[in-house]
């Protein structure tokens, strides 16, 4: 076991370390990979910055850096800072922070719950500026202050080569075949990654970082415009994957709704890269770092998607995710229709009459589609959309399901693999064509 506990100066401290490892089955894109996520959101202080945080400061005690009268000083974009101050109120110690103004409101009610003194920066200059503001600091009074400098401070990937990359290899019995994790601090990146390089030396390891400097993923770097930490090491990535800031979100929105895992952005980055790194493999286990939880960012806007919905029942859901394992290996599909666009009440099977290759192509023939859409108007419902499955294959829709669709309607598409349903997603395409926009699923009553 690799628990970080604080030590017995503190009667009740809570544990740090030793989080779950979950597989996302939900997202795997084929039969041989499999994905696995640590879920560093149930730390006691709701972050994987809880580990090298806790070792910071031990570190810190023990060489008589951090001590009576100090006060702990370091630059955060949240989690750290949560982290450290949680620590301070159960150690005794004071916290002074600079942190990018803009990061979320939950996070500074966070720190100046836990007795922080919390210095806002420039929110234009990000994590870059609030590192200018601690060096100042600093500067002006080291007597004062111990200053942690999490980015270039040894213990921080220490912590995560003695814990995190210790965990993986033991909650996968060693078979972990990739390592993906974003780029912050980088100090969970470099730990991890050495040790797993330690106990095998062909594993790789992915980097995630945003696609620009100017996004909207708290706690990442955009390495090539950002101040370099001094703790990476850049040899060390095998690829390195550059995600958006939509996709991010789009996929945290999935997790939270497809998987039950509330979290926050970074790790629908996270997730992002990880899909990206799977597409070309045959095989492998691929593992990730969702770094902290979605409670952070329930205030932020991302949540409520772009406004594209589609309510669609459970019984519906069922139904169609029924049919997609009946017809299984071949594809299935059917007709929705309802009261208005975007609104599903019922999904009407049809026999899949493509002469091509049935389990990647369906074709509803006009006659069907006629007795559907006199069906529903007799009852005075709309066709609404198609819905059809995808087996062992992502829900997502191809250049074929592109070519032969209507703007009006909606696509719902379930994946299949080895006749269980899993994933069910929908789709509208987009007025010019040029390619799909997803609908958020509501099971929300007519």
């Amino acid at each position: 076991m690799s628990n970080l506990t604080t030590d017995t100066i503190v009667p009740a401290a809570p544990l740090i370390g030793d989080t779950p490892l979950v597989r996302l089955w939900t997202f795997e894109p084929k039969s041989g990979i499999e994905i696995h996520a640590k879920l560093e959101y149930l730390n006691a202080g709701g972050s994987v910055k809880d580990r090298a945080a806790l070792a910071i400061v031990l570190d810190a005690e023990r060489r008589g850096a951090l001590g009576p009268g100090r006060v702990l000083l370091d630059a955060t974009s949240g989690n750290t800072g949560i982290s450290y101050a949680m620590l301070g109120a159960q150690r005794g110690f004071l916290v002074t922070l600079c942190v990018p103004a803009n990061v979320t409101p939950e996070r500074k009610r966070l720190l100046r719950a836990f007795g922080a003194r919390v210095v806002l920066t420039d929110p234009m200059e990000g994590s870059d500026g609030a590192i200018a503001e601690a060096r100042r600091l600093y500067a002006g009074n080291p007597d004062l202050y111990f200053y942690a400098d999490q980015y270039n401070n040894d213990a921080n990937w220490r912590a995560h080569f003695d814990t995190t990359g210790a965990e993986i290899l033991e909650q996968t019995q060693g078979r972990v075949t990739d390592f993906v994790a974003g780029l912050g601090t980088t100090g969970t990146f470099v730990g991890t990654g050495r040790r797993l390089r330690a106990a095998d030396a062909r594993v790789r390891l992915i980097a995630v970082q945003p696609d620009g400097p100017l996004h909207g993923l708290e706690g990442l770097k955009h390495l090539p415009s950002a101040i370099v930490p001094g703790i990476y090491d850049a040899a060390l990535a095998d690829q390195s994957v550059a995600v958006s800031t939509e996709d991010a979100h789009a996929l945290t929105r999935r997790l939270a709704r497809e998987a039950g895992l509330f979290v926050g952005p970074s790790s629908g980055a996270a997730l992002a890269a990880v899909l990206a790194v799977a597409r070309p493999l045959d095989e492998g286990v691929i593992v990730t770092v969702f770094p902290d939880g979605g409670s952070r960012y329930a205030s932020e806007p991302f949540w409520d998607s772009d406004g594209a919905e589609l309510v669609l029942p459970i019984d519906v859901q069922a139904a169609v995710r029924a049919h997609g394992a009946e017809t299984y290996p071949y594809e299935c599909c059917g007709v929705l229709v309802g009261p208005a666009p975007g609104r599903v009440g019922a999904a009407w099977p049809v026999t899949n009459s493509t002469t091509l290759d049935r389990a990647r192509r369906f074709l509803i023939g006009p006659e069907d589609y006629l007795r559907a859409e006199a069906r529903a108007a007799s009852r005075g419902l709309d066709v609404v959309g198609f819905y059809h499955s995808h087996p062992d294959h992502p829900a997502e829709p191809s250049t074929f399901d592109l070519d032969h669709a209507w703007p009006n309607l909606s696509y719902v598409i379930v994946s299949v693999r080895d006749r269980q349903p899993r994933e069910l997603r929908s789709w509208r395409v987009r007025a010019d064509r040029s390619g799909y926009r997803e609908e958020s699923i509501m099971s929300g009553d007519l």
